[in-house]
């Protein structure tokens, strides 16, 4: 009769198999779910550290804005008001009521500028406070998605390590297709790194075009009440006319910013044509109104509306074309999970049929005669 053998590679591995064979559909459900997270709580991560600079950047910049803005107020007032000024330039005659008119509108311009830079530098603020929000938001939720994942691949890890560590012959493909796993892995990463940028590159267009189509409102309100101040609106006409200019260049501010964002995720997007907002000059207009500066005025803003209209047309051309672009980053990015996938089902394939031909063999007998026995011959 022979001793009973000890327990073989293979025998350990069936142990190992069915001991982990529950714990490791779990582990491999839960990365399937959360398999995207850590890389986009990475890039999620970038775009916050780069939305707070961008913020702090504003801060800074409102502040010295709004020094200049009162430097410059205080100076068009006290211009302004100044009777005795006004009297001497009076004295001069129409020359001198020229050059006072002109003083004054240099003051007022400088004083208008300041307060228009610091407008759209607080609107940006605001717009980029949006962004953060929005941006934590989302972060909370891939953090979570994110620790899931990981906990559960250091555990897959560990369990792999303990079952499959070093060359698995018994089972046929394993090692191969487990290296196949992790570059196809690396490719999808990749890839939704890729559809994620061209994704917010589609997205700043369209806030762009948004932004554009809120200025050509505003220009088309500027244009009706300079039609009307050529017929006699007078000075609340004039008033009218240059907030709806204003509005106008905030929303062209940001549609250059919200173009920027997108120029910054998608390089090939071209820049955005020149656009250029004639506010006019309040006091050389009120002082010399007339017919002809009206007219010419009018002009001013119909080329500017037709700059923006030519821009606008431009920008939707370039979001059709980044909607193209982002189609083709999706599809090559659902090629790259479905690739991922399959290797993860086809190496979850291969394991569960270790689990199902070496676990269903159950453990080896702790006694097994190997040889038949003998009868001793007679004496």
């Amino acid at each position: 009769m022979l001793l009973p053998q000890p327990y073989s590679m293979a025998s350990r591995l069936i142990e190992s198999l069915q001991h982990a064979a529950g714990r490791n559909q779990e582990l491999l459900a839960i990365l399937s779910q959360t398999d995207s997270a850590p890389a986009a709580l990475k890039q999620n991560s970038v775009y916050i550290t780069g939305l707070e600079n961008d913020i702090a950047n504003t801060d800074r910049e409102i502040k010295r804005l709004h020094r200049i803005t009162e430097d410059e107020r205080k100076d068009h007032i006290k211009y302004e008001e100044s009777t005795f000024t006004r009297y001497m330039y009076k004295l001069r005659g129409k020359r001198g009521e020229a050059k006072f008119a002109a003083k004054a509108g240099k003051e007022e311009q400088e004083f208008v500028e300041a307060w228009q830079k610091e407008r759209e530098t607080q609107e940006t603020h605001s717009e980029l406070t949006r962004a953060l929000t929005n941006a934590r938001q989302d972060q909370q939720r891939l953090q979570s998605e994110s620790a899931r994942y990981e906990q559960a691949q250091r555990e897959l890890d560990m369990l792999y390590s303990s079952i499959f560590n070093g060359p698995t012959p018994e089972i046929p493909g394993e090692d191969q297709l487990e290296s196949s796993l992790q570059n196809n892995k690396q490719w999808a990463d990749s890839a939704t790194e890729h559809q994620n940028l061209q994704r917010r590159a589609a997205e700043a267009l369209h806030a762009t075009i948004q932004c554009l189509e809120h200025a050509a409102r505003d220009m088309n309100d500027a244009l009706d009440m300079s039609r009307w101040d050529m017929w006699g609106g007078g000075t609340f006409t004039d008033m009218m006319e240059r907030d709806a200019l204003s509005k106008a260049q905030v929303g062209v501010t940001e549609a250059l910013r919200r173009m920027d964002e997108a120029r910054r995720c998608q390089p090939a997007i071209p820049p955005l044509q020149d656009i250029n907002i004639d506010n006019g000059h309040m006091i050389s207009d009120v002082l010399f109104d007339n017919i002809f500066s009206d007219m010419a005025q009018h002009d001013r803003i119909k080329n500017s509306d037709m700059q923006l209209h030519k821009a606008l047309q431009q920008c939707k051309e370039l979001l059709e074309k980044q909607k193209r672009t982002y189609q083709d980053a999706a599809a090559q990015c659902g090629q790259a999970n479905e690739a991922t996938n399959n290797s993860r089902l086809e190496l979850q394939r291969i394991r569960a049929e270790a689990f199902e031909r070496f676990a269903g063999q159950g453990a080896p007998p702790s006694f097994q005669a190997t040889a038949e026995m003998v009868a001793p011959p007679p004496y």
